[in-house]
């Protein structure tokens, strides 16, 4: 038996990564920001694990928004090499 092929982006030009990565970021964000500047006295064992899984899913929605970046600037464009880690060359 063979397992469906799994994949987010569909090809060139494809912004669902983005949008995937936006929704995780934005959401996870303020709860981190809000957890560094105003820790709660009384979380007991639980904050350290949920600023983890917080911090977590605030990298991997930066990562799916870099993903995102990539599928859809073109080729030779700012975005391109930025996305790329291309930043010095012409």
């Amino acid at each position: 038996m063979r397992w469906p092929k799994w994949q987010i982006a569909a090809g060139r030009g494809d912004f669902l990564p983005i949008v995937i990565g936006c929704v995780m970021f934005f959401i996870s964000l303020p709860s981190v920001v809000l957890l560094l500047l105003h820790p709660d006295r009384n979380s007991g064992v639980i904050g350290v694990p949920l600023m983890v899984i917080l911090s977590i899913g605030t990298l991997i929605g930066l990562a799916f928004i870099i993903l995102g970046i990539q599928l859809c600037s073109t080729p030779g464009s700012l975005t391109y090499r930025l996305a790329h880690g291309r930043f010095f060359s012409h």
